[in-house]
């Protein structure tokens, strides 16, 4: 052997694997029961080695009987066959009516395999390997798969009745903790994602009636039914207004009576977050100047809470809520409707509740935003700057001030929302009215604003505003 090759045995000779010298082939014994293995999967995949005859084992070549050879032929014969094998053509024809004779390096009533072939057994292989890693790969598939459900949608019949109290200030991360150490759900975090992404029932804090080894839809069934009573007795209502910072809302939380927590709390709670809304990025990739990356976050709404509601669980929940409502409007959609991530959506969201005092107003200063971004003009809203400097009052100097919520002098959006949007103005970012406006400005004590297409126009209700005293 000179290329560290056998070759498969061909017709009647010894393999080209027995070398000159010696006259043995190189072989391995397999076991039956594994030959017998090998050859049921060989033929599903309807192959056969090379080589072989119907009803011989895969990998095994009829051959001469050359059991006597290998320990009694002479030496000048072994080199005379060995020559033969070597020269093509030189297979002489098996005798007619011989008897068929042992495997290739063995005796009579004992099975050899050859070591390594490259024909015949070698394509089966591949193919079995192939067939085998398919079939494993299904299997991890399509468990993983059922893992998955079986999170959502556990396999049997719901069980027996739990009643459970969800108290005031319950966040989603706290009713999936309860829910699933109490067996109602298989997974805490299987509810609370799918919680955050489908968008969860808004609910009152109370006594439920639920089953255990439900699913995640059985559950949120219940939740949106209501309690069976209602847990409010020594609850008392916070209302956080639209349109306030995060400080204006710990400022606040100062004044409230009945808190467990104050301001400086509140702000902890929320900034101890890297990352708090689904649609927020992480604060690491924003730009210098960013005044609080948690702006805009905190949903404005009614929460009712006791002495026992903590910062962290105030925060949670206003989180929460925003979260659910941007995806009951379809946040996810605002690269198709408005041409901008469901973050700065959010922006544009905040900008419209600081500059809209009429609810009929606000879809129209959306598109003045959005005419001004698709034309490529800074947006010149005083509200971005007055968030930067802190104070209503601008002067000229402050209009210039060198801040990245300075619209008067930069292009684009603010990086962060300035304030915390209602329901009305997330909408309105989404549905903008249909129309040319460029500007806006105040014209009325009531809030209504003026809008137009040209500088010549706002010129002239300008000069309106400041006949009124409403700008300087």
């Amino acid at each position: 052997m000179t290329d560290g090759r056998t070759e498969a045995p061909r017709g009647g000779d010894e393999p080209s694997g027995t070398t000159a010298d010696s006259g043995r082939a190189t072989a391995l014994r397999t076991p039956p029961a594994v030959r017998r293995l090998a050859g049921r999967l060989v033929g599903m995949v309807g192959l056969a080695p090379q080589g072989s005859s119907p009803g011989a084992e895969p990998g095994l070549a009829p051959g001469p009987d050359v059991g006597a050879e290998t320990g009694a032929a002479s030496s000048p014969e072994r080199a005379r066959r060995s020559a033969e094998a070597r020269t093509p053509g030189s297979q002489p024809a098996p005798e007619v009516g011989a008897e068929h004779p042992p495997p290739v390096g063995g005796r009579r009533g004992v099975d050899y395999e050859v070591v390594s072939t490259r024909r015949g057994l070698g394509t089966a292989g591949a193919l079995l390997f192939l067939v085998v890693l398919g079939i494993v790969a299904w299997m991890v598939g399509s468990r993983g798969y059922r893992w998955v459900a079986e999170q959502l949608d556990p396999p049997g019949d719901p069980a027996g009745e739990i009643v459970l109290t969800l108290p005031p200030g319950s966040s989603t991360a706290s009713i999936s903790d309860l829910l699933a150490e109490h067996s109602v759900v298989p997974s805490s975090r299987a509810y609370e994602w799918y919680v955050r992404f489908k968008g969860g029932p808004a609910f009152q804090a109370g006594e439920y009636t639920f089953q255990s080894n439900s699913s995640v839809w059985e559950t949120m069934a219940v939740l949106e039914a209501g309690p069976s009573r209602v847990a409010q007795a020594a609850q008392q209502p916070l209302t956080i207004p639209e349109g306030l910072t995060v400080a204006q809302m710990a400022a606040l939380l100062d004044e409230v009576a009945g808190l467990s927590f104050n301001g400086r709390d509140f702000l902890e709670a929320v900034r101890a977050r890297p990352v708090l809304s689904l649609v927020a990025p992480v604060p690491a990739v924003l730009p210098d100047g960013v005044i609080d990356p948690a702006e805009g976050q905190l949903f404005a709404d009614t929460y009712f809470f006791d002495s026992q509601t903590s910062a962290e669980q105030l925060a949670a929940l206003m989180v929460d809520r925003l979260d659910a409502v941007l995806t009951e409007l379809g946040y996810d959609e605002a690269p198709r409707r408005v041409g901008l991530t469901p973050y700065e959506a959010l922006i544009v969201a905040s900008m419209i509740e600081r500059e809209a005092q009429l609810p009929e107003d606000r879809a129209k200063v959306a598109r003045v935003i959005y005419n001004r971004l698709a034309r490529g003009w800074s947006l010149g809203l005083d509200a971005t700057v007055v968030y930067a400097v802190g104070t209503q009052e601008l002067t000229a100097e402050l209009l210039a001030v060198n801040s990245p919520y300075n619209t008067r002098v930069l292009v684009g959006l603010p990086p962060t929302p300035i304030a915390a949007p209602g329901r009305a103005s997330l909408e309105a970012a989404l549905n903008p009215q249909d129309g040319p406006w460029m500007f806006f400005v105040l014209t009325s004590p009531d809030g209504t604003l003026s809008f137009s297409e040209t500088d010549e126009e706002f010129q002239r209700d300008k000069a309106v505003c400041q006949e009124l005293g409403l700008c300087g």
